[in-house]
């Protein structure tokens, strides 16, 4: 689910909320993306930012969500905003959610 809202500050805030893993988000440059998760179970599992484009700043980071600004981009490369759920209680691979951030 996407949302767009507009906090007191002049820039827009495009909030997704619990993506789906290949999701495409469009978002407009000098926006900030906020990407948040449901809490799951005990709280035992954190989302981690893996790999993420060039053109997305990290603002704020926390165990279920994240604040980017959106810069513009070079159009010819699609890097995605690759996002994996670790649990503290286990070992191994987590849930993994790739998402496309295009620039408008």
């Amino acid at each position: 689910m996407s949302v767009m809202t507009s906090p007191t500050r002049t820039t827009p805030v495009h909030v997704i909320q619990d993506p789906q893993p290949g999701q495409h988000v469009v978002v407009p440059a000098g926006a900030r993306l906020a990407v948040r998760f449901r809490r799951r179970g005990l709280g035992l599992s954190r989302w981690q930012v893996v790999d993420r484009p060039g053109n997305l700043l990290p603002l704020e980071e926390g165990p279920h969500g994240f604040l980017f600004l959106v810069f513009d981009a070079d159009a010819t490369e699609d890097q995605p905003l690759r996002l994996i759920r670790r649990r503290v209680d286990r070992s191994g691979p987590g849930e993994v959610r790739d998402l496309t951030v295009r620039v408008s």
